[in-house]
C-alpha cells in the first residue's frame, strides 16, 4: 500500500478505527520456535487504502492531545488481531506497546487494558507490555502501573534499552520480566567491540534480576549469531520477518530461519570450541618455549631475553615477569605495537609495578591453577584488544616466577 502525504485527521481515524496492525516474530533460536509477536500500528485511509506511518499518527495524537485515546484504540486493534493467532496457539506471547506519557494523566487503576484484555478472552499472562520509563515524569504512578498489572498477571518489558534517553538506573523500578536491547545497539554489533561488551553487560544485568533479553533490529546473520554468542535469549528483526499484516502466512518460512540460523549456531559452538582448544595448545607451546629459556638464566638477565624470544612470535604483544609477590620485575616488552600517546594516565607498566589485585596474578598464586587467560580487553597502552595469559615457571635459583603475555585481538577471531 502506497504511504501518504497530505493533512489528516486524527480524530475521523479515532472515530472510524481507522487501524491495523502488523506483527513482527519474536523468536528463540535455542528453542528453535516462534516465541510471540510485537504488535505495531498503522493507519489506513479509507479512501485510498494508503498506509498512514505510525510516527505520524502519534505526532498528530500528541498535538490535538489525544494521545491517551488514540494509544488505547492501538492497543484494542492489536489485540483484536491477536485474539485470532491466540485462538489457534495459545502459547503465543503478544508483545504490546504503551505510551508510558500516558500514565501522567491518571489512568492508573481504570482497569482499562485489564478489561480489553479480557474481552477477547486472552490470558493477561500472554501479554508483554513493552515501555519506555523515560516518557513519562511521574515515577510513583509508573510504580503503580507496573506492579497492578504485574498483580494482574501481565508481563512488563522494558524497551529501547541501550537508546540514548533508556535511563538503566530506573530499572530497579520497573524490575522488568524482559530487557528489549535497542537496535541502536545490534547494528554492525559483529564489526564492533565497544558494542559487545555493552551488550554483555545489559545480558550479564539481565541474568542477575531474572530477566530475558530481546536483541530487537536483527538485520543480518552476522548480528543474530553475535548477539546469540553474547547471551540473547530471543530476536527480533527484519532478519526473520518484516512486520507483517497477515504474519500467520508467514510462520512456515520464519520457522525455516529460525531452524536454519540455530543450526548454523550449533556448528559455530563447535568450531568455537575446537579453534580455542587450538589456539591456547599454541599458546602454551610459545610459553612454554620462553619460560624454559627463562628458567635457565638469572634475573638480571629476563629483559634481554624477552626482547629476543619476542620477535619469534608476532602472535605476542607483549610479555613481562611478576614474582611471587605480584611485583613487575622486568620492563613491558612490547613487539613493534605503537603505544598511545598524550594518555598521561594511561601506559605499559613499568618494572616495580604491584599487580597483586590483578586476576591473572592472585588466580595463578591462590588457586591450583598453572595459568589464567583473561577476558578480551582493552589494552591501556596500545589500545588494541586482546587477552592476557599469564603462567608459572620456576626460576634458576628456585623461585617462582610469573610470566604474563598479552595476544592481540584479531589473533583470536
Amino acid at each position: 500500500m502506497p504511504l501518504l502525504d497530505y493533512k489528516l485527521d486524527i480524530n475521523d481515524i479515532i472515530k472510524n478505527e481507522s487501524i491495523t496492525t502488523h506483527f513482527q516474530p519474536v523468536v528463540s533460536v535455542k528453542k528453535k520456535t516462534v516465541v510471540g509477536f510485537e504488535a505495531l500500528c498503522r493507519g489506513i485511509d479509507v479512501e485510498t487504502n494508503g498506509i498512514i506511518p505510525p510516527n505520524t499518527l502519534f505526532h498528530l495524537a500528541k498535538d490535538r492531545e489525544m494521545t491517551l485515546e488514540f494509544d488505547r484504540l492501538c492497543r484494542k486493534k492489536a489485540l483484536e488481531s491477536y485474539s485470532r493467532i491466540y485462538n489457534k496457539d495459545n502459547e503465543a506471547i503478544l508483545f504490546l506497546n504503551l505510551d508510558t506519557s500516558i500514565i501522567d494523566r491518571g489512568v492508573v487503576g481504570s482497569g482499562h487494558l485489564l478489561n480489553t484484555v479480557h474481552s477477547y478472552r486472552i490470558d493477561p499472562g500472554n501479554v508483554v507490555i513493552e515501555i519506555i520509563e523515560s516518557k513519562t515524569t511521574d515515577i510513583l504512578a509508573l510504580n503503580r502501573f507496573i506492579e497492578t498489572h504485574k498483580n494482574y498477571g501481565f508481563l512488563i518489558a522494558l524497551d529501547d534499552v541501550g537508546a540514548g534517553h533508556s535511563n538503566l538506573d530506573r530499572i530497579p523500578l520497573v524490575k522488568p520480566d524482559v530487557l528489549k536491547i535497542d537496535r541502536s545497539l545490534i547494528n554492525n554489533i559483529d564489526r564492533m567491540y565497544y558494542k559487545q561488551e555493552v551488550f554483555k553487560s545489559l545480558v550479564n544485568l539481565s541474568k542477575k534480576i531474572g530477566a530475558l533479553v530481546v536483541a530487537e533490529g536483527v538485520e543480518r546473520e552476522e548480528e543474530a549469531m553475535l548477539a546469540l554468542d553474547l547471551g540473547a535469549d530471543m530476536l527480533q528483526g527484519y532478519y526473520f520477518s518484516k512486520p507483517q499484516e497477515n504474519i500467520d502466512d508467514k510462520i512456515s518460512c520464519i520457522k525455516n530461519k529460525t531452524d536454519s540460523i540455530a543450526f548454523k549456531y550449533r556448528s559455530h559452538l563447535v568450531k568455537k570450541v575446537k579453534d580455542a582448544k587450538s589456539r591456547h595448545k599454541g599458546y602454551k607451546m610459545i610459553i612454554d618455549i620462553i619460560t624454559s629459556d627463562l628458567s635457565k638464566i638469572s634475573v638480571e638477565h629476563y629483559d634481554a631475553r624477552l626482547k629476543e624470544a619476542i620477535k619469534s612470535h608476532l602472535v605476542l604483544e607483549c610479555v613481562y615477569i611478576l614474582n611471587e609477590a605480584g611485583t613487575q620485575v622486568t620492563d613491558t616488552i612490547f613487539n613493534h605495537v605503537e603505544i598511545l600517546k598524550n594518555r598521561k594516565i594511561f601506559g605499559p607498566a613499568k618494572k616495580g609495578t604491584d599487580h597483586s589485585s590483578k586476576d591473572y596474578y592472585y588466580l595463578i598464586v591462590n588457586t591450583s591453577l598453572s595459568s589464567y587467560t583473561t577476558e578480551p580487553y582493552i589494552s591501556l597502552a596500545s589500545g588494541n584488544l586482546c587477552v592476557t595469559i599469564s603462567s608459572l615457571f620456576v626460576g634458576l635459583d628456585g623461585r617462582r616466577f610469573i610470566i604474563c603475555v598479552d595476544i592481540r585481538q584479531n589473533y583470536l577471531y
